[in-house]
C-alpha cells in the first residue's frame, strides 16, 4: 500500500476540518503541518507529492483529530505567538489573546523609554504580559503573580526560553505582595457565569477560573481596585482589560476607590480596556 502524499493528508485534514466547523479549515491544517514536519507552510506547496512516513502520518492525524474536537489551537501546536514572543501554552493555562497585546503597547507608550518602574502583572498565566513588558524594557522590574501553580510553571518556561527574567509569585491577585507599583496591569478573568451556556465550545479546554469571576464577571476587578490604594504608588497607574460590554461599570469601580478611569478601545473599536490614576 503507497503512503499518502503531503498534499493528498492536507487536503483531507482539510475536509475533515471544515466538517467539524473549523472555519479556517485549510490555513489552521498547513499550520498544524509545517509546525510538526518542521517546515515552512510554502514548502508544503513545494513538496506537495512527497510521501508522508506512517509514523508522520498517525502523529498528523492525532494532531487533526484533537483540533476537530475544538481543542484551541495554540494547545494542539503547543505554542501561541505573542507580539514579539512565542510562548509554550496547553491545557491548565489561558491562550493569550491578540486584544492583550494592545494592553501591552498602551502601557509601554505611557512611560518614557529611559525610565526606570516598578511593574507588577495580575494574573500572569502564561507570562505573555510581564514577558513582553520586561522584553521591551529590560531595565524595568517585573514582576507575575498568579493563583494556578501550573500556569506559574508555563510562565517560568517561558522566561527561561526568551532569556527574560521576571519574577514570579505564587498567590491570589495582589495579596500580601509590597508596594509601591508604579504600574499594575491585569488580563483578570471576566465572563459572567450567565454566559457559560453561550460561549464559544473551545473555552471549555482553557482553564475555567481564568475565564468566569461571579454573576457579573467582575469579582476579580472588583476586589483588584479595593487593593490598589494600597498597593500603587502615588503617581502609578493600572490598565485593566475587561469586556465589550464592562466599560461602564469598571469606571463605577474605579470612581468608588478613589480612582479617575478611562476607557481605552481596542482596534476593533470595542470598550476594552480601564486606564486607572488616583484622584487629584
Amino acid at each position: 500500500m503507497s503512503l499518502p502524499t503531503l498534499m493528498d493528508l492536507v487536503r483531507r485534514s482539510t475536509d475533515y476540518l471544515a466538517n467539524h466547523g473549523i472555519t479556517n479549515a485549510r490555513r489552521e491544517t498547513e499550520w498544524i503541518f509545517a509546525e510538526t514536519l518542521k517546515l515552512t507552510r510554502m514548502d508544503l506547496y513545494t513538496r506537495f507529492d512527497m510521501p508522508l512516513e506512517e509514523h508522520d502520518v498517525t502523529r498528523l492525524r492525532s494532531l487533526v483529530q484533537r483540533r476537530g474536537r475544538r481543542e484551541p489551537l495554540a494547545y494542539v501546536l503547543g505554542t501561541q505567538a505573542f507580539g514579539e514572543l512565542t510562548l509554550a501554552v496547553g491545557p491548565g493555562v489561558l491562550v493569550p489573546r491578540p486584544e492583550t497585546e494592545e494592553l501591552v503597547a498602551f502601557a509601554l507608550s505611557r512611560f518614557p523609554t529611559e525610565t526606570i518602574i516598578r511593574v507588577l502583572d495580575v494574573g500572569t498565566g502564561s507570562g505573555a504580559i510581564a514577558l513582553s513588558i520586561k522584553h521591551a524594557r529590560p531595565q524595568w522590574d517585573v514582576a507575575g503573580t498568579d493563583a494556578s501553580t501550573e500556569a506559574l510553571v508555563f510562565a517560568r518556561a517561558n522566561g527561561e526560553r526568551a532569556g527574560v527574567a521576571v519574577r514570579w509569585h505564587h498567590g491570589h491577585l495582589m495579596r500580601e505582595l509590597p508596594g509601591p507599583c508604579d504600574l499594575v496591569l491585569a488580563n483578570l478573568p471576566y465572563i459572567a457565569e450567565n454566559e457559560r451556556a453561550h460561549c464559544d465550545p473551545e473555552l471549555a479546554f482553557e482553564p475555567q477560573s481564568a475565564l468566569f469571576a461571579g454573576a457579573d464577571g467582575l469579582d476579580l476587578i472588583r476586589e483588584l481596585i479595593a487593593d490598589l490604594p494600597r498597593l500603587l504608588a502615588p503617581q502609578g497607574e493600572a490598565i485593566l482589560e475587561h469586556g465589550w460590554n464592562q466599560g461602564p461599570a469598571v469606571r463605577a469601580l474605579a470612581d468608588a476607590g478613589g480612582f479617575q478611569a478611562d476607557t481605552i478601545q481596542d482596534l476593533g473599536g470595542k470598550d476594552r480596556f480601564a486606564h486607572l490614576r488616583r484622584k487629584v
